[in-house]
């Protein structure tokens, strides 16, 4: 189960004279078998130009014999000379990749946190609700409320109306019970986004109920049987999950956009971006998921230029080089806890520096 801590390790780790190999695996069993997964392992390793051969080992070693194939993702970063090792197993898909570098290569960590980070999925039937919280898809905390049983009465073959109004109160309070406890426990658990399952009209009166701070948190609905699996319940909200990220993310393109252009608290380009992160500025990163720029870090001013000039250089005293100023910018905003949005395509951040945050001030 993947940590705060363990983010941490990935995004606080560098080594400046060792290289860190990072690699993405799609383990996913619906995809492909073992023998392709292992086979698509060693074709990334052939691209891993400049990693420690220690490095490449130890990754061959843990998908041949330490992994436990139950995930459909793999994330594994290793820097054998510092005795850094890092290996995550998730339930959610990755893309292919490997990178070799002085840090682990955290933008694609950095859009599966956005993703399926902490989502609560809330089963609710007549009778109450049963409560999950799923962490990058693997099941972390569950709780429920179960009330009085609700049974349909009738009379002489046709619907005793003073049974329905008591059925249709029962119910009622079954649900008003479930709401207030899924109130306390997806705020003790620090969840970010809710999902509601069960059938339309049972999913309709328990949102009713809800308070507006979960009613603001739900992404989405599906419908699901009274008897569906935790795993079912699962694979629906890891679905619906994906889908509600692509639309959240254009949203927040559009905000960042909108914001920076009527001067409001916002920040366009790289520049001005990684250097709001770096002051702790920033309040949102939102950036296209291929966008790579060297740069380069005046360290005593921190002053970022993405090229260098002769009275820079004489000026500003010691260089440090960012091979990909995109990545330092994600990394560093994992690290103070900012929010980190990454975009497929949107023509309007893509005009205007395809990089951009919301500030504090």
């Amino acid at each position: 189960m993947l940590t705060d801590y363990d983010v941490r390790q990935a995004v606080e780790f560098e080594s400046h004279d060792s290289p860190v190999l990072s690699v993405y695996l799609n383990v996913d069993p619906h995809r492909r078998t073992v023998e392709k997964y292992k086979l698509a392992l060693r074709n990334l390793l052939e691209k891993a130009d400049g990693a420690n051969p220690e490095d490449v080992r130890r990754v061959q070693n843990y998908i041949e014999m330490g992994y436990n194939r139950t995930g459909r993702g793999v994330v594994l970063f290793s820097c054998a000379a510092k005795d850094f090792w890092w290996a995550q197993s998730f339930a959610v898909p990755v893309e292919d990749t490997v990178f070799v570098s002085f840090r682990p290569y955290v933008r694609q960590l950095a859009r599966l946190l956005d993703t399926y980070e902490r989502c609560g999925v809330v089963h609710v039937d007549q009778e109450g609700a049963r409560l999950y919280l799923f962490n990058m898809g693997v099941l972390e905390a569950a709780d429920g409320y179960l009330g009085e049983e609700v049974k349909l009465h009738r009379s002489g073959g046709w619907a005793n109306p003073r049974y329905q109004r008591h059925e249709a109160a029962q119910a009622r309070r079954n649900l008003q019970e479930a709401a207030e406890m899924a109130e306390e426990f997806y705020r003790e658990t620090g969840t970010r986004r809710l999902i509601l399952a069960g059938t339309e009209k049972n999913v309709a009166r328990f949102k009713e109920l809800l308070s507006n701070r979960l009613r603001t948190m739900v992404i989405g609905q599906f419908n699901a049987d009274a008897n569906a699996s935790h795993s079912d319940i699962r694979d629906k909200a890891l679905e619906l999950a994906a889908k509600a990220e692509e639309k959240e993310s254009q949203m927040m393109a559009d905000l960042v956009l909108a914001t920076a252009q009527q001067g409001g608290a916002a920040v366009l380009g790289l520049v001005d971006t990684l250097t709001a992160v770096q002051h702790g500025r920033a309040h949102h990163v939102v950036a296209l998921a291929d966008y790579s720029q060297h740069a380069y870090r005046f360290v005593d001013s921190g002053l970022i230029v993405l090229e260098l000039t002769e009275e820079g250089d004489l000026a500003s005293g010691r260089i440090q080089d960012l091979p990909d100023a995109v990545e330092s910018t994600l990394r560093r905003a994992l690290v103070q806890s900012i929010g980190v949005t990454l975009v497929d395509q949107h023509p309007g951040l893509a005009q205007a520096g395809k990089i951009g945050a919301l500030t504090r001030w």
